[in-house]
């Protein structure tokens, strides 16, 4: 009995061990590969090794040395490159010497706008090649999008290597001495230069101290006023760069007679007609001018209903144009859309359309635009963001614009910009040139007087 309960003990023990070593068996390390073995990480392989591209390799050795890599095992091979005529996403995707155009590896030539063209280091794309992210785009360049292939777009530049040059062709003159010029609307028959008047004079004896009606007053009079000018003949606005007669004028005399004024400027634009009070070719139905404050009293309000004169104190003189407006003390005096400018003139000048990114941004339904210096303007920081170049897509990639980033990192036109006058072409065949002048030249900001008193 005894005997049977000490053989029952040691089979029960025998078996409790064989259990404690199933379950120590079953908590082992798993197998891990070996070199050459799958894997798809490198925790799958052996200690040493690496899992690259699904297979487990020896690691490189160290700088200093060590154990070389085990050459029984081959590296993985690199993907196919794309050769000639075949697919391809970007540069990358094909072969040496081979770039990327409208998704088909061709030989690539060398554009000098970017892109390597041979070699055996990582090739980028050049302008026109296709891409994929602005990383496959040589330096300088970006990666297009295409509306016509998801996800695939077209290497172009990022700057255009244009710069606004803050010039137009819009000048009549530059100095006084400039609009001393026959103008093309004037030749006639036989009469095409202050040469041919000159000529006409002398071979029909007009004596121009006291010449005929008609034609011979005419001949003496564009001689004096576009030939032969004097030092006050006529003079070039600072601001607008336009030529203004400066004789004084009889209004009865009429146009283009001695003592007249002309009709025209060297260019054809208009002078205004004889002012009956001033005596000067400034309109004749224009307010008559001032010199000072003191000099506006009983003078009419130049944006004043007819009758609204000036009272003492009332009115101060505008330097812009000589004429007399009702002053203001703030910005409740003016208009609508108008603010005081008490700093300097005291008359209502336009309020600024912005002061804020915000409105702008509003405005225009996108936050490119912002608030500059009053206007609202397109933000940028490269020439794409202002413009496309007319390459690839016709959609994503339409033609240039004009416009480029400028120095303030806003958008500006270049369309009519020169750099000197020989660029400027008349503005018809066979007329007289303009001059290159500042853009921002005009008649400066508009005044007006306040609306009460």
């Amino acid at each position: 009995m005894r005997s049977s309960l000490v053989m029952s003990l040691i089979g029960a023990t025998s078996m409790a061990l064989a259990l404690l070593v199933g379950c120590g068996d079953d908590d082992a390390k798993p197998a891990t590969s070996k070199a050459g073995q799958s894997c798809t990480r490198t925790a799958d392989c052996d200690d040493g090794l690496s899992c690259i591209a699904n297979v487990c390799y020896k690691t490189a050795p160290p700088p200093s040395g060590g154990e070389a890599g085990d050459s029984s095992v081959a590296p993985p091979e690199p993907l196919p490159r794309g050769g000639e005529g075949e697919s391809c996403n970007s540069r990358l995707d094909c072969a040496d010497g081979l770039g990327c155009f409208n998704n088909r590896c061709t030989t690539a030539a060398d554009t000098g706008e970017g892109g390597a063209t041979g070699g055996t280091g990582v090739q980028l794309g050049a302008r026109g090649e296709s891409c994929r992210v602005n990383g496959d785009c040589s330096k300088d360049l970006v990666c297009v999008p295409s509306s016509a292939v998801a996800g695939i777009g077209v290497c172009d530049l990022a700057n255009f290597g244009i710069k606004p040059t803050g010039l137009t062709c819009s000048g009549e003159c530059t100095k006084a001495e400039d609009c001393c010029q026959l103008p093309i609307s004037l030749h006639s028959a036989g009469i095409n230069s202050c040469e041919d008047i000159a000529k006409k004079i002398a071979d029909d004896s007009i004596d121009c101290d006291a010449p005929a009606a008609g034609i011979p007053a005419t001949l003496c009079f564009q001689q004096a006023t576009y030939c032969d000018c004097g030092d006050d003949t006529w003079s070039c606005d600072d601001d607008t760069h336009q030529c203004k007669y400066e004789v004084d004028c009889v209004v009865a005399v009429g146009r283009d007679v001695p003592t007249g004024c002309p009709s025209i400027t060297r260019l054809g634009n208009a002078v205004p007609a004889c002012n009956p009070d001033s005596k000067t070719c400034v309109g004749a139905t224009a307010a008559a001018g001032c010199t000072n404050d003191n000099s506006c009293k009983d003078k009419q309000v130049v944006d004043g209903a007819v009758g609204d004169l000036c009272s003492t104190g009332e009115c101060t003189c505008y330097t812009g144009n000589k004429q007399c407006y009702r002053k203001c003390g703030r910005d409740i005096d003016c208009a609508a859309g108008f603010s005081c400018d008490t700093a300097k003139t005291n008359l209502c000048v336009p309020a600024a359309a912005c002061t804020t990114d915000a409105q702008c941004a509003v405005a225009n339904n996108s936050l490119a635009w912002k608030c500059n210096e009053g206007t609202c303007g397109q933000s940028c920081t490269v020439d794409r963001d202002c413009s496309a170049t007319g390459l690839g897509d016709p959609v994503t990639a339409p033609k240039f614009n004009g416009m480029v980033c400028g120095a303030d990192k806003f958008c500006a036109s270049v369309a009519a910009d020169c750099d000197e006058g020989s660029q400027c072409a008349p503005a018809t065949v066979g007329g007289l040139k303009p001059f290159c002048v500042e853009k921002t030249a005009g008649t400066g900001a508009p005044v007006a007087s306040s609306i009460t008193d």
